[in-house]
């Protein structure tokens, strides 16, 4: 099955990078180290819940079916690069093909914060890859282009990013430290991200959160960002996280910055809703039709999800501590069935 067209123009005045971070969970080694690390740290065995917990680790295979979505969708990308640690390789990536390079952790973190088992920590050190054009995308192993899209997709002409937000709950009238405790760990992190951007530009963005889907980038305004006064110890301390914790920010910042900057235009995403009440679904999604058609789904069982996903550019396969070995089988077999042909980034 091939990728639907949705604005299929592929010229761009500038190159787009594509960036991936990615682990093999399966890894014995790499299991070893992660629990001798988590012990050390927390002084207790993992139990495989939170930080630790293996939903974050697990490697389902996606990554090949998500390369071949960027083969298929955007063959427009300039160069890929997937960041990896413990001398990790896909077996079955063509690592000598032209547009793929292998970014180990050691290039791009600084002495002594490695090992590191936090995408939060890792994604503050992506800016740091040598060669990384000045425009580039950022996906996970879980997320898939679902039909053509063209670079203006991501920037418009001028290099601004077109970030996707979706709405957050936000509660104005209570203390901020009291809102945040209420949240969970992962929208804290975004609270954090929010609370930073507010104290430096008096903007309050915390009624937005990303969409969880791919999401672009200006290399020199993160930098910039990451630089900032009021931001610098927080990167700076972060990094060392071997761990997540919920006193970090997320790469959301850095949208927020280009956002308050003018250097990123915000889109309300708008994805396609499933599930029980079918028909509440079918009307919302008949009334908000333009702005589904380019928005990505997020689902974590794809069986329920597959009568809406069809309509989205971007789809993400979000993992989760409830999916059991049926729900990880039937991921996977619709990954098989929706990429089926060999790409060129394969052996």
């Amino acid at each position: 099955m091939s990728c639907n067209k949705n604005n299929t123009n592929t010229n761009s005045p500038f190159p787009i990078d594509i960036v991936y971070l990615w682990v093999d969970g399966s890894d014995r080694a790499w299991r070893a180290e992660k629990d001798k690390w988590f012990e050390k740290i927390n002084g207790q065995k993992p139990i495989y819940s939170g930080a630790s917990g293996e939903e974050r680790f697990r490697d389902n295979g996606e990554l090949l079916y998500s390369m071949r979505s960027v083969a298929e969708c955007v063959p427009w990308a300039n160069h890929i690069y997937i960041i990896t640690g413990f001398n990790q390789v896909p077996s079955w990536l063509n690592t000598r093909h032209p547009k793929i390079t292998i970014v180990p952790h050691e290039k791009i973190f600084p002495s002594g914060a490695l090992p590191t088992f936090n995408a939060a920590s890792i994604e503050m050190c992506i800016p740091n890859i040598p060669g990384l054009a000045e425009h580039f995308i950022i996906m996970n192993d879980d997320t898939f282009f679902n039909k053509k899209v063209s670079p203006s997709f991501f920037y418009d002409s001028r290099g601004r990013a077109k970030v996707r937000y979706s709405n957050n709950s936000y509660n104005e009238f209570i203390p901020f430290e009291k809102w945040k405790a209420g949240l969970d760990g992962y929208t804290q992190t975004l609270a954090l991200s929010a609370k930073y951007i507010d104290d430096i530009f008096k903007m309050k963005l915390y009624h937005i959160r990303p969409s969880h889907g791919i999401d672009p980038y200006i290399k020199s305004s993160w930098i910039e960002c990451r630089n900032h006064p009021k931001l610098v110890a927080q990167v700076d301390r972060q990094i060392y996280n071997k761990f997540r914790t919920n006193d970090e920010i997320q790469r959301w910042a850095m949208n927020m910055y280009d956002f308050a900057t003018k250097r990123a235009r915000f889109i309300h995403a708008r994805a396609a809703k499933y599930g029980r009440h079918k028909i509440l679904n079918l009307i919302y999604n008949i009334i908000h039709w333009f702005g589904i058609r380019h928005s990505n789904i997020v689902c974590t069982n794809i069986l329920p999800a597959k009568s809406v996903i069809k309509y989205a550019p971007i789809f993400c396969i979000n993992d989760a501590p409830e999916n059991d070995a049926k729900i990880l089988r039937g991921n996977l077999e619709f990954l098989k069935a929706r990429f089926p042909n060999k790409c060129e980034f394969e052996k």
